[in-house]
């Protein structure tokens, strides 16, 4: 039973964080102010996805080390998961990275013009880790 709830906890956490990382790119997506809701609105939207992502992140290493732990022990050999844990740590330093520099940015007028690609490199990556865990956990 705790087990089944951890491991709703997890899906949960990757469900806001899929949310967050692919609402980023729908916006970097739009052609031009005329595609984009106010600025107040869209910078709200980010700030949102930006803590629910942060947040999403610390809950899927909290819960995956206790499912992985709980079931597998210390480790679980082979390529995927191994490929899947490399990726968790690229999204995880994005996310802290975005979450740290954001403040500042948003004093400075805006982020600088390399955070788009940043964006495309965490949705990437949670589709790498999402698709190397079913092959990692069969």
């Amino acid at each position: 039973m705790l087990f089944a709830a951890i491991k709703a906890f997890h899906l949960l956490a990757l469900v806001f964080g899929s949310a967050a990382a692919l609402g980023n790119i729908y916006l970097g997506l739009a052609k031009g102010p005329h595609d984009l809701a106010a600025p107040g609105y869209t910078n709200t939207l980010r700030k949102a996805w930006r803590y629910t992502s942060l947040f999403a992140i610390i809950v899927l290493w909290a819960t995956g080390l206790v499912l992985m732990f709980a079931r597998y022990g210390i480790w679980i050999p082979g390529f995927a998961f191994n490929a899947k844990i490399a990726f968790a740590l690229v999204l995880t330093a994005i996310i802290l990275f975005m979450n740290l520099m954001a403040p500042g940015w948003a004093r400075r007028g805006g982020p600088p013009s390399y955070v788009p690609v940043l964006s495309w490199i965490s949705a990437v990556s949670l589709l790498l880790i999402v698709t190397l865990a079913a092959f990692a956990f069969g």
